[in-house]
């Protein structure tokens, strides 16, 4: 099960640094929590996820923060995926299907930007004069 946050985005960035080649494995959900982000409302959050897997019959934890909001888009205790590991450090592992916050950086910075070329525009359009 894919979290509802997975992107493209962060497939990519695995790619460039190589952690897409990284071994395969297969995990477990040993626990989930959630956290709410606002006091008030406690839909909107996020799930941390601790999960185990073995490499050469050695037990290993890892951990991932799901960014996800409710009870659908998390994996539950038991459920088992498909995470990856540093072959030179098995300790050392990720879930390849989880978003980052770089999409939503990216997506904030294009935003900005083209928000100040407009505000830019809007200043100077009037007085700008393209001279040939």
């Amino acid at each position: 099960m894919r979290p509802l946050t997975a992107s493209p985005l962060n497939r990519t960035w695995l790619r460039i640094t190589g952690r897409d080649r990284w071994t395969p494995a297969t995990a477990s959900v040993f626990s989930r929590e959630w956290n709410s982000k606002a006091p008030s409302d406690n839909s909107v959050g996020q799930w941390h996820v601790v999960y185990e897997y073995a490499v050469a019959n050695k037990q290993y934890i890892g951990r991932f923060v799901d960014l996800a909001s409710g009870d659908e888009g998390c994996l539950r205790p038991g459920d088992r995926f498909e995470i990856r590991y540093n072959p030179r450090k098995p300790s050392q592992s990720y879930y390849p299907e989880l978003q980052t916050q770089t999409y939503f950086l990216v997506v904030c910075v294009v935003m900005g930007a083209l928000l100040a070329i407009l505000m830019l525009f809007v200043s100077f359009g009037g007085r700008i004069r393209l001279t040939r």
